[in-house]
């Protein structure tokens, strides 16, 4: 019997450390970005009717990082002393930057990106 690995994708997810940030990314200040975490997320294969597997990897994410942590990698997030994550923060999964809104994601363009990091 074979098994085939579950695939994953690198996910980082950023802290906003601007003042105001919980008004949303570059809203009430330049972002400051510092990386919080790095782990491999297995990409989803179980999806709502008409959500695409990025929008379900996103909310998985928030969820683990907001509730009760069911994977390792929010487990260690909860062990490092991390806060919720909150609106104004950012989640990279693969090659796409999403900003947390207050309802929903956000898109964040890959320049706005790095200068929010290079900020910090």
């Amino acid at each position: 019997m074979t098994t085939t690995a579950t695939p994953t994708i690198t996910t980082t997810v950023y802290l906003n450390d601007a003042p105001g940030s919980f008004l949303g990314f570059n809203r009430g200040a330049p972002a400051r970005l510092r990386a919080a975490a790095t782990f491999n997320l297995p990409i989803p294969t179980h999806t709502r009717p008409h959500q695409t597997v990025l929008a379900a990897a996103l909310e998985h994410i928030f969820d683990e990082l907001n509730c009760e942590p069911s994977t390792t990698w929010a487990t260690g997030w909860r062990h490092a002393g991390h806060r919720s994550l909150s609106v104004g923060d950012v989640v990279v999964v693969g090659e796409t930057a999403w900003a947390v809104a207050s309802i929903g994601w956000n898109p964040v363009p890959t320049d706005e990106l790095a200068a929010a990091i290079d900020r910090h």
